[in-house]
């Protein structure tokens, strides 16, 4: 008797947890949700960093920075990885998204420029 109840109750719990996991499954979309970048241009102020000139290799970037250091990422991302960024030295929203998709770093971390060697 005793095993015909813990029976019953493990069946239970196995299509309670199965419903579960299908309704949860239902309700998540198809479509992947669409990023969105803040403005950086502030930042900026018209400077134009194009060229990875006298870089600091030992120095991290994150977005929203600009310089000879992000020029090399730029850089990197185009010949290493495929890219087709502007190599202004602006970490952008460019970047950033370009750095996600063929790196699979995340901008809004420091990135290590030995990283993308």
């Amino acid at each position: 008797m005793k095993k015909h109840i813990l029976t019953v109750t493990l069946v239970a719990a196995f299509l309670a947890v199965a419903f579960l996991i299908v309704r949860n499954r239902r309700n998540k979309p198809d479509e992947e949700p669409e990023l969105t970048c803040p403005d950086f241009e502030p930042l900026y102020n018209g400077r134009d960093f194009g060229s990875s000139d006298g870089f600091d290799i030992e120095k991290e970037v994150v977005i929203g920075d600009y310089g000879p250091e992000v020029a090399f990422v730029q850089e990197r991302l185009n010949s290493q990885y495929g890219a087709d960024v502007t190599v202004d030295g602006k970490f952008g929203c460019e970047t950033w998204f370009a750095l996600g998709a063929f790196t699979g770093l995340d901008g809004s971390k420091p990135i290590d420029l030995n990283d993308l060697k």
